[in-house]
């Protein structure tokens, strides 16, 4: 009887399945199982653009809060989320202009919302305001910008397309070591995803770990520069990791590292809540593309002499180590007219993240310093573009000055540095350059 029984219900179930047919649907992929996909983008705004409304900008920097009541929208791209633990309950989304936190009452986040996912935010209804001087989103709480429930979460986004972390990944800036005291880098910068090169743990030992048990709920850690060991005042800039992060107890790794982060801010200080810490994360320092200190000779430098007056038979020559290259067209008291270039070997940064250009440079003796002395890159040694150098010379004293020059937009490439001289019989400058570095 009971052998009967069963035979039945499995023919029943048959009949059910062939009733359906063709008339059945097959689950629709493009509906994102989360968010709410009838936003449409309509009125969107850069993040960088909203921070900077005058009332959501005080409230920002007053620790405060402002409704949003407008309606206007952000769109972005997840840099960094829950999944190993260290960031809380928040997301952090990136655009071109800046970035900001929003902050949802819901755990594993990152299933729902991974790297490199690209969001559209209504921004109405939400709150916006401050903490330490950070940017956040989320709804109000106790007189501050708290969690947004997760059920509540869901009207105010929606998922653009499949998620693709190569996209986080180039938001990545390089973070200027030059400016971490700088109050308007740290406010342009609060919240994005960046990467900090050839620092070092000031605590490691082989021992010492991210964030040991039995310690407070987050542990801060300074960093030195590895190339000088000098200190980075963690007042201004430390890495924070919370102990209930999944690397927590992880030692800390010696010697000159790479760190990839989001830079977060707590008032005046720069806060590096690491994503985890594998090789895209924390990395051994690559040795740089290109260094010459010119301490002994031009090294692999070549010279091109475009142009040399009469009488002329060379502008750039090595001078000593205490001077590098120098280039010169006085000669005997009497100024010439030249133009020659300083030629760099080839530089592969085809497998690069980010390139500086790093130089010391002197001189005396300008028409203008713009005009005289010019920082180019090539690509094919016949085509010359000028960099936007940190600092010109003045031409009051015979001081070094560290510069340098942005090389991210040929990241790549197989390129060449330049240092061209020009010169007239009205002004012949005298230009040194040393310690070259591409890193």
């Amino acid at each position: 009887m009971k052998k009967f029984k069963y035979i039945a219900l499995g023919l029943t179930g048959l009949l059910f399945a062939s009733c359906m047919g063709a008339d059945y649907a097959d689950p629709d992929d493009s509906i994102p199982p989360y968010g709410n996909n009838s936003i449409i983008g309509t009125n969107i705004i850069s993040i960088d653009s909203l921070k900077n409304i005058n009332e959501y900008a005080n409230a920002i920097d007053n620790n405060g809060y402002k409704l949003i009541d407008q309606d206007i929208q952000i769109k972005g791209i997840v840099t960094g989320n829950d999944k190993m633990g260290n960031i809380y309950k928040e997301i952090s989304l990136q655009d071109k202009t800046g970035a900001i936190l929003i902050r949802v009452n819901q755990g594993g986040l990152f299933a729902t919302l991974p790297v490199g996912q690209e969001v559209l935010i209504n921004l109405k209804d939400l709150y916006i305001g401050g903490y330490g001087k950070q940017a956040q989103l989320g709804l109000l709480y106790n007189g501050s910008v708290g969690y947004i429930d997760r059920y509540s979460f869901n009207k105010f986004y929606r998922l653009m397309g499949n998620p693709d972390k190569a996209k986080a990944e180039a938001l990545a800036e390089e973070f200027d070591l030059n400016k971490v005291n700088d109050e308007t880098y740290l406010k342009k910068n609060a919240g994005k995803l960046m990467y900090i090169k050839n620092v070092a743990f000031s605590d490691a030992n082989g021992k010492n770990t991210y964030a040991p048990k039995g310690s407070d709920q987050s542990i801060n850690r300074g960093l030195k520069n590895a190339k000088t060991s000098q200190n980075i005042s963690t007042s201004n800039l430390v890495v924070r990791t919370s102990t209930y992060a999944k690397f927590a107890n992880e030692v800390l790794p010696s010697g000159s590292v790479d760190i990839t982060g989001i830079f977060t801010r707590f008032n005046k200080t720069f806060q590096i809540l690491l994503r985890g810490t594998d090789s895209t994360e924390i990395c051994p320092s690559l040795k740089p593309f290109l260094t010459e200190s010119f301490g002994e000779s031009q090294g692999q430098f070549s010279i091109d002499n475009i142009a040399l007056s009469e009488g002329v038979d060379h502008v750039w020559a090595w001078a000593s180590a205490q001077y590098g290259m120098k280039a010169s067209a006085n000669i005997s008291k009497k100024n010439y007219a030249t133009q020659s270039r300083l030629v760099s070997p080839a530089i592969d940064l085809s497998k690069a993240k980010g390139a500086t250009l790093t130089f010391d440079q002197a001189g005396k003796f300008f028409s203008t310093y713009a005009n005289d002395c010019k920082v180019q890159v090539s690509t094919d040694l016949k085509n010359w573009t000028d960099l936007t150098v940190s600092e010109e010379l003045t031409g009051k004293n015979w001081n070094f000055v560290t510069t340098t020059c942005d090389l991210k937009p040929y990241v790549g490439k197989t390129i060449y540095i330049g240092f061209l001289y020009t010169s007239t019989a009205e002004a012949a400058a005298t230009w040194e350059i040393k310690n070259v570095t591409v890193e």
